[in-house]
């Protein structure tokens, strides 16, 4: 047959009190999944060939992200993230194979070596969309593999395309060219030990979606002819101009299937492999089939141009490099694709088996489905109408600013305007604080009168005049503050008497000061004026709670065990949450999770009581070991409405008990390497991937 792909979707509960919990749970914590150090024998590596935007990529074992350029290599371990609007493409170096990623996606190497005379390429797609282009494999021994939360796609030579829907846990894979066999995994084996007896044989112009929901199935019932408008709205514009640019290579493949399922028929062979949904029986149906591969593509381009994902010239380019008339895309008119097209009266009679029944489970499938879709949409005109306000705000503060300064300058003498542009120039290029090279503390001259500074009163500069926070706030780093201060001061925010951030002083023109960042609790900072050795009043800032988790060991070793407490910090009640999520790292050799997967409520910490749920769950390979924490508020039926989780103070999220395996040092390394935190609707509360690490004493 011809080159296959093997997805296997893993299992979940179909509890709804883990809805949240799972949704979240791989949306961008599994984006920490255990980096390896790469095959000290391979050279195998990915290049980045095409930036866009916002991306970053964090090397093995490290801790620190970068800004992702053209020509950079990644090896295994290494993990990328795209932000909004932005997108990156990876080429396996040594085979020429080609990811294209997408925004707002999060992707891990997590193979990438040369073994037993073979080449593996695994990679972990969390979140967003991706096009794979994958070449043929050479032997069996190869591997390239695309895993999802919910499907691992094990490559032989095909294009396809897939996305993560965070908000509601599925995956869509749909393929242009190539064969994809999908089959559920076995719940109680690794996810490669497949059952195919139940698998499904996708074909170009078929998607299949996977999800959590439900019971075991056979999966040809979730397979189906594909719908190019869907498609379009969940996969990003990189990917669909990944599609556009390969449409000759994706045709020449097509070519390949379409002379094999004639060769098929022409044995007598109706099932081409035996559990696809396709049953050809007769030349028209072959016909058929074949027509909606090169349909397919001519809706699926029409669909992106219509959505303003495609140009109408990308199109044509696509079309110059076509040969056959008769194969160009055809957006304006291109016919529908015929959804009965060889479909096996076997895989329709199992779609009617499949259809809900009215039993209690079914029905709370069915809620569950309908509510998740809810959300969706919700979230969805949520974050338009946001973005919208946002435009509109920053617009109107631009424009603010500008007719400010116009004013401001018209008042100025050519000197004192010259003066006034050279300050604005120098504050727009100032580095960050934590690079500054300046002090981090106010000068030891200038602290008297309670830290307000140096010099006479009349050598005083006047206090700035504090913008926002007006009132008490809770806010992720990083903090900005915004101030009017004299022009030729320094504005300098202070923790105490240590310097937290500053800017330079614009007179009647706003400053804004960014703080660096700050670890998770509340803080009651001041800021002053400083003009060389003399400062202004401080300026006391109302307080500021910094939302996050803080990691720290519970008391000593006892009977071979050690506890980290995880500690809620800095929230208030204006902030509410409902679920939340965490992940520790540390050495496989040193420590180990032996603990039960589901924990008993405790009195006193964040999620007590009969309606909450929490998991520790750890994850190994050959060197780290990964704990993920989830917890979830639930709703039971006739338990009422369940208030969102509200705290003042630090509050105890959970103790965590380690087991000592070997640490001759006495000590060893622990990272909390990503929070998660969300409300009621799937809203991002707070989230964070900067590494806490903290070394435990195991003596």
């Amino acid at each position: 047959m011809a080159n296959a792909v093997r997805i296997n979707r893993r299992k979940r509960k179909p509890v709804l009190a883990w809805v949240l919990v799972f949704a979240m749970l791989f949306q961008g914590g599994a984006a920490l999944a255990l980096a390896s150090p790469a095959n000290a024998k391979s050279s195998r590596s990915a290049a980045v060939v095409e930036v866009t935007g916002d991306v970053a990529y964090k090397k093995s074992g490290g801790s620190r992200s970068y800004a992702a350029y053209q020509d950079l290599n990644l090896n295994q371990g290494d993990s990328i993230v795209t932000g909004p609007s932005s997108s990156v493409v990876l080429r396996v170096v040594d085979r020429e194979d080609e990811i294209t990623i997408g925004e707002n996606s999060e992707i891990y190497i997590s193979d990438l070596v040369e073994k037993n005379g073979g080449k593996k390429t695994k990679v972990k797609s969390w979140a967003g969309s991706l096009w794979a282009k994958v070449k043929s494999l050479i032997g069996s021994e190869e591997e390239f593999e695309v895993e999802t939360p919910t499907a691992v796609m094990g490559v032989r030579g095909t294009n396809f395309m897939t996305s993560v829907n965070w908000k509601t846990g599925e995956t869509t894979m749909a393929v242009a060219a190539g064969i994809v066999s999908a089959s559920e995994a076995d719940p109680a084996a690794d996810h490669k030990q497949t059952r195919n007896a139940e698998s499904v044989s996708v074909y170009p112009a078929q998607q299949v979606a996977l999800s959590s929901s439900g019971p075991n199935k056979d999966p040809r019932a979730r397979a189906e002819y594909a719908d190019p408008k869907a498609l379009v709205e969940v996969l990003d514009k990189k990917v669909l101009e990944s599609f556009i640019k390969n449409i000759r290579d994706i045709q020449k493949e097509q070519d390949k299937i379409k002379a094999q399922l004639k060769e098929n028929l022409d044995k007598g062979e109706g099932k081409p492999d035996g559990r696809s949904i396709l049953k050809i029986s007769t030349p028209a149906d072959l016909e058929a089939v074949t027509t909606n591969f090169d349909r397919f593509l001519s809706l699926l381009a029409k669909s992106a141009v219509d959505a303003g994902k495609l140009s109408q010239k990308a199109v044509d380019e696509a079309n110059a490099n076509i040969a056959d008339a008769s194969r160009k895309l055809d957006i304006h008119n291109p016919p529908a694709l015929d959804k009965n097209a060889g479909i096996d009266p076997e895989v329709e009679q199992l779609k009617k088996q499949a259809e809900p029944k009215n039993t209690a489970y079914e029905q709370e499938q069915r809620e569950l489905r309908d509510n998740q879709a809810k959300l969706a949409a919700l979230l969805d005109r949520i974050e338009a109408d946001r973005q919208r306000i946002q435009d509109q705000n920053q617009k109107a503060v631009a424009e603010a600013d500008q007719k400010a300064t116009d004013q401001y300058t018209s008042t100025l003498s050519a000197d004192e305007k010259k003066q006034f542009e050279e300050s604005q120039r120098k504050n727009a290029n100032q580095p960050a604080p934590e690079s500054s090279s300046r002090p981090t503390t106010p000068p030891a001259d200038s602290g008297s009168d309670s830290g307000s500074g140096g010099g006479s009163t009349e050598d005083r500069p006047s206090a700035p005049v504090l913008i926002s926070p007006t009132a008490e706030a809770a806010v992720r780093n990083p903090v900005q503050i915004k101030v009017k201060a004299a022009a030729g001061t320094s504005v300098r925010v202070l923790n105490g008497t240590e310097e937290v951030g500053r800017a330079d002083g614009q007179g009647d023109s706003e400053v804004t000061v960014t703080l660096r960042t700050l670890q998770p609790g509340t803080y009651n900072l001041t800021v002053q004026a400083f003009r060389d050795s003399a400062a202004s009043v401080p300026v006391s800032i109302p307080p500021i709670h910094i939302l996050g988790i803080g990691l720290e060991q519970a008391g000593a070793i006892k009977d071979g065990k050690i506890n980290l407490a995880l500690t809620m910090k800095g929230f208030t009640p204006a902030a509410p949450f409902y679920s939340v999520e965490a992940h520790l790292l540390y050495d496989k050799v040193a420590l180990d999770y032996r603990g039960p997967a589901d924990l008993t409520s405790v009195p006193g910490t964040v999620f007590y009581g009969s309606q909450t749920a929490e998991t520790l769950r750890q994850v190994s390979d050959a060197s780290r070991s990964e704990l993920i924490y989830a917890a979830t508020a639930f709703e039971t039926q006739g338990s009422g409405t369940i208030k969102p989780i509200q705290l003042s103070g630090d509050t105890l999220l959970v103790n965590v008990p380690l087991s000592v395996v070997d640490s001759p040092s006495g000590s060893a390394k622990v990272d909390l390497g990503y929070i998660k935190i969300i409300d009621k609707q799937g809203n991002t509360v707070y989230e964070s991937r900067d590494i806490q690490s903290i070394s435990v004493g195991t003596k």
